[in-house]
């Protein structure tokens, strides 16, 4: 239904407009109540809008292309329910100049996300002073003609992608089946050099033991030589003493013999003067005179003998402590000789012990041997795929580009060229491919600049880092400008990098804050740099990045790029870095993917590490450790 209704208190104006099925100019005065019959009745979305741009009144079938409710529509701006809101105010502003539009494209979204594609008609309804007072519009379903049309086409481009899509598929299964397999082979690799390590460091730690116990073995028979050489001379000593004492006794005893003899002699003598005392008493003045000598001489004999028993009797006491003092010595000496028949077995157990770990750890050596040949093999397959990989990428994306340049080019020719013989329907259908051309383009430049970051010359320069970032402000003019952003670089130190690629990741970095900003308050972009130490790094963790370190005693150039913008929530600081990676549609945020991608890979190029922290609309921070010299 295309007629347009328009009160005056209880009666209604319906202005006909060219481009209705009815073309003539007709003017019926309605009540409101037939007015309200036309938009029940109508099958199609009617609508009224205010002059200030609120719905007034809709139609059921209005409240069934949005499924939201009648009253819930009233008094709210008609743009909201279209896909683009900025292309229906156009429209609606357009119908005030003309006086009415045709056929005006535009998409109706439900609340459920289903889209339907409609051709508006609309015009003004007026008082009947002939004051403007608002809009009627009715809307013809066409989402079936147009996905008639753009399936043909997007069928013919999908059979051309199938095929395309299936060889490289084809090429992609073989490469990923030798991948997986030089994969295979060097996680059995690795697992095997980590038993093999595991064993080694084992086995060390068996050796180190076995040896410490051997030391401590060596130090306790030395001690117990040096006790034995000891207690040996001991025994020497107290032996001579012995035998000393018992010369001696033997002398004293030989003695003793002598001085019997010789009472036993003096006892017959007295005898005989006894007898001869009788005789003569002269000779018995002589004999008793005599005896006195000899009873001096026995007395003299009798304190010797006393003196000899007491001598002996203290040999003989010493002679049973020296006798205790050497059994002990023998107790000992049988003591220290136990041990050191159970500290032989023990040196000879370790000795055994030491031979086997000996002999496993040769086995394991050659094993090592083997799985790092087996290694240096893989490696060497792994980088020979890698560059069969990238020269695949880059010849790939140079083919696509001729095809897409002749749809660019077509495209343009024909809108430059043939735009008036096109419908506004066509004219939206080549706008829409060329726009899909143009992101087509930015992919393939976006995929041989990340092919490029491992075929440039690695060439590192001392370079100024403020060089480069003025460079990347000049070419982000524009958008600095319509950002109305301020890019702030402090203490910014000179660093040895490659220029070319570095300029890339700086105006990767830069342009990603821009264009993520936040609209409601101007952008803000921080760029400062340091020379810190990696020791000073690793004492906080590296976001992102798991357990890699750098180098403690290497000294790093750590860069921060910080922003104000949207940011991004916490667990996507590693997904971003991943090649067709995006957190946003491309209806929302225009790109590949690649950018942060191809920021890595030139980060890894030089050596370093990069993070990336953020919270949800509380910017982004990105932290790059380049090793200094």
């Amino acid at each position: 239904m295309g007629n347009h209704i328009t009160s005056d208190e209880d009666k209604l104006v319906i202005i006909n407009k060219p481009g209705f099925q009815n073309q003539k100019k007709e003017k019926w005065a309605l009540t409101s109540q037939y007015a309200r019959s036309l938009l029940e009745a109508s099958l199609d979305p009617l609508v009224t809008i205010s002059a200030e741009g609120k719905i007034t009144d809709v139609n059921e079938a209005s409240v069934k292309v949005t499924g939201i409710a009648r009253e819930k529509l009233i008094n709210t701006d008609f743009s909201n329910y279209f896909t683009e809101p900025e292309k229906a105010q156009e429209g609606y502003l357009e119908v005030f100049k003309k006086g009415f539009v045709s056929d005006y494209p535009l998409t109706i979204k439900h609340k459920n996300g289903k889209l339907t594609d409609v051709l508006y008609n609309a015009s003004v309804y007026k008082d009947a002073k002939g004051n403007v007072l608002g809009v009627f519009a009715a809307a013809r379903d066409v989402t079936e003609q147009k996905w008639t049309i753009d399936l043909k086409i997007a069928n013919k481009e999908l059979v051309f992608q199938n095929d395309e899509k299936e060889k490289r598929a084809a090429e992609l299964i073989i490469a990923n089946k030798e991948l997986a397999f030089q994969n295979d082979e060097k996680e059995k690799r690795a697992a095997e050099l980590i038993i093999a390590n595991t064993e080694l460091v084992f086995q060390n730690d068996e050796k180190e033991k076995r040896a410490e116990e051997l030391i401590i073995a060596n130090k306790e028979l030395a001690f117990q030589n040096e006790e034995k050489e000891k207690r040996a001379a001991e025994l020497i000593i107290a032996n001579k003493e012995l035998a000393f004492q018992n010369e001696e006794k033997e002398k004293r005893a030989a003695e003793l013999i002598i001085a019997n003899k010789e009472l036993a002699f003096q006892n017959e003598e007295k005898e005989k003067r006894a007898a001869e005392f009788i005789i003569a008493k002269k000779e018995l003045d002589f004999q008793k005179e005599e005896k006195e000598k000899r009873a001096a001489e026995l007395s003299i004999a009798n304190k010797e003998l006393v003196f000899q028993n007491k001598e002996k009797e203290k040999r003989a006491a010493e002679l049973i402590i020296a006798n205790k003092e050497l059994a002990f010595q023998n107790e000992e000496k049988e003591k220290r000789a136990a041990e050191l028949i159970i500290a032989n077995k023990e040196l000879a157990f370790q000795n055994q012990e030491k031979e086997k770990r000996a002999a496993e750890l040769i086995i394991a050596n050659k094993e090592l041997a083997f799985q790092n040949e087996e290694k240096e093999k893989r490696a060497a397959e792994l980088i020979i795929a890698n560059k069969e990989l990238l020269a695949f990428t880059y010849i790939s994306s140079h083919d696509l580009q001729e095809p897409l340049r002749k749809i660019q080019t077509f495209v343009t020719i024909i809108l430059e060229n043939e735009s008036k013989n096109l419908s506004d329907k066509g004219k939206y259908n080549f706008q829409r491919m060329q726009l899909a051309a143009g992101r087509m383009q930015q992919l393939i430049d976006d995929l041989l600049a990340f092919s490029r970051i491992n075929t440039t010359d690695h060439k590192f320069e001392k370079t100024d880092l403020n060089k480069i970032i003025d460079e990347v402000k000049n070419e982000l003019r524009d958008t600095i400008q319509e950002k109305q952003a301020t890019i702030e670089a402090t203490e910014i130190c000179p660093v040895n990098i490659i220029p070319f690629q570095f300029r890339q990741l700086m105006y990767n970095l830069v342009s990603n804050a821009l264009k993520f900003s936040n609209p409601d308050i101007p952008s803000h972009i921080l760029i400062k740099s340091s020379i810190v130490k990696g020791s000073e790094l690793n004492n906080t963790p590296l976001n992102g990045q798991g357990d890699q370190k750098l180098s403690p005693e290497k000294k790093y150039c750590h860069i921060t790029i910080k922003d104000n913008g949207i940011g991004f929530e916490p667990h996507f600081s590693e997904r971003i870095f991943g090649v067709f990676q995006k957190l946003h549609s491309k209806e929302i945020y225009a790109g590949t993917g690649i950018g942060l991608a191809i920021v890595k890979k030139i980060v890894e190029n030089h050596r370093g590490l990069i993070t990336a922290t953020s919270e949800l609309n509380k910017g982004a921070t990105f932290n790059i450790y380049i090793p200094a010299n």
